[in-house]
């Protein structure tokens, strides 16, 4: 990972942007912060859109709440009776 310390340089947003096309980059504002940049893949953008709809957070909101799990005996059970 490439550290770029904006206290110590200047950068600009292509140059970032480059560094950023070959692996992730740990950007220190002057405050001291710190960020990630590093290239986006459809992956990435998709997971953006989805934190922004209302409809699929509440869907997720909503499955979060079902104890919809499956003991370890009984998937065994069931495979066992799953056998020819």
């Amino acid at each position: 990972m490439i550290t770029v310390d904006l206290r110590q340089q200047t950068i600009s947003v292509e140059e970032l942007f480059h560094l950023a096309s070959a692996g992730s980059v740990l950007v220190r504002n002057r405050d001291g912060g710190e960020f990630v940049v590093e290239a986006a893949d459809a992956f990435d953008r998709e997971v953006a859109e989805l934190q922004q709809s209302d409809k699929f957070m509440a869907f997720l909101s909503e499955r979060c709440k079902e104890k919809g799990t499956v003991s370890l005996e009984d998937i065994e059970r069931r495979l066992t009776q799953a056998e020819p």
